[in-house]
């Protein structure tokens, strides 16, 4: 406990001081998380469906696609939809298309394979699953290719395999790239081009891109230093469930990353930095409060209203949650609306906003309950990867 003290107290002291940030806040953690012992972290037990459900999804599609009333990406896409509550009936649904070479089914069984812990001991056969894929010219097994050998510390293939990907339309694999030039892994040290990378995570939607890109934002090295910008991606990070942003900015953590049912990689570390970091210093004190927020939120404000759906959603959720800004509903739901209806934001973002909105045309939250409202977002929410409006349309309790 002292030990991590003292490191976390290091590291508030070298970013205060606007230190070369060669390595950043989050490897640090992440790396001393490897031997941190404490248990006071939230855990969450990852959502399943029953078993009888899972049969009747897997027979259902099948039915249906036998029969040639849906198509294999249409196959594909329910089993991406399913697989948060059982990658059991994405393994069936996928090998159905892969068997028939649907580059994008052969691809997302792949994905299953190589990156998801459950089906670690067929790791090997997704990497051969992926390499078929993007050999026949599907560019996305790039992109997981990449984020496969970033894992397995194999940085050089993953940088060549990233570099296929044009445009790079995945937020991990923009942050992954950005931690490379961060720390000089696989390429040559580059702070300025990590910025970049960061920026277009967070653009993605990706909550550690945006977190990283926040703390960049506030530390020399890697450009000028903008407290504003720190303020709102840190805070968008933070909404996204990255816990260590939240406990950055004094925020009560969330323990789970949105729609996936598990335990945040840092949430363990963000309870050390909260009990100590900001017990050191209070929040309004520090120059990404003062000259962040407070000078940020203006700017945010008149952008929302001519229309920036990144500055309503930050906006948003600050008057639903309650943070920085007094609890308002009604608020939340006029910054919130006009996202869904543009749906222009990333995936991520928009299972928020739908959640959110089905929440509180449900309860009557800043405007009258409307069941049929509630029943529209939180159907599209579920679209969008929100894990509890999942369980609400497949009525799992």
């Amino acid at each position: 406990m002292k030990k991590t003290i003292i490191l976390l107290s290091l590291i508030f002291a070298a970013m205060s001081a606007n230190a070369d940030i060669k390595e950043s806040l989050m490897t640090l953690l992440r790396n001393h998380a490897k031997t941190s012992q404490t248990t006071n972290a939230k855990k969450t037990t990852p959502f399943r469906l029953s078993q009888q459900k899972q049969d009747s999804i897997v027979n259902s599609i099948s039915s249906l696609y036998s029969k040639g009333k849906i198509s294999a990406d249409s196959v594909v896409s329910l089993a991406l939809y399913h697989k948060t509550g059982s990658p059991e009936a994405a393994e069936k649904l996928l090998k159905t298309v892969a068997s028939e070479n649907n580059l994008r089914g052969v691809t997302e069984l792949g994905v299953l394979y190589a990156l998801t812990p459950q089906f670690s001991s067929n790791a090997s056969e997704g990497e051969k699953l992926l390499l078929s894929a993007a050999n026949a010219g599907y560019e996305d097994a790039n992109a997981y290719l990449g984020l496969y050998y970033y894992n397995k510390n194999d940085f050089k293939k993953a940088k060549s395999y990233f570099d296929k990907c044009n445009p790079l339309d995945f937020g991990f694999g923009n942050m992954a790239l950005g931690a490379m030039y961060l720390q000089g892994k696989g390429v040559k040290t580059d702070i300025p081009k990590a910025r970049e990378y960061f920026h277009k995570s967070a653009l993605q939607g990706y909550p550690r891109g945006a977190s990283l890109y926040g703390h960049n934002l506030r530390a020399s090295g890697g450009g000028p230093i903008d407290y504003p910008e720190a303020f709102f991606w840190l805070y968008i990070a933070g909404d996204l469930g990255d816990d260590t942003a939240r406990a950055t900015l004094g925020r009560p953590l969330n323990g789970e990353s949105f729609g996936e049912g598990e335990t945040a990689e840092d949430g363990e570390l963000a309870l050390y930095w909260i009990s100590t970091v900001n017990s050191m210093q209070n929040m309004k004190n520090e120059p990404v409060y003062k000259d962040g927020f407070l000078k940020g939120l203006k700017a945010k404000e008149a952008a929302a209203e001519i229309g920036d759906d990144w500055a309503r959603f930050y906006l948003g959720s600050m008057n639903f949650n309650g943070d920085f800004l007094n609890q308002n509903f009604t608020q939340a739901l006029r910054y919130y609306e006009p996202i869904a209806i543009n749906a222009k934001l990333p995936r991520t973002l928009l299972a928020f906003v739908n959640s959110r909105l089905a929440y509180m045309y449900k309860e009557g939250k800043g405007t009258k309950a409307n069941a049929e409202k509630a029943a529209r977002y939180a159907k599209a929410a579920a679209q969008y990867g929100s894990l509890g409006a999942y369980k609400t349309t497949e009525h799992v309790k």
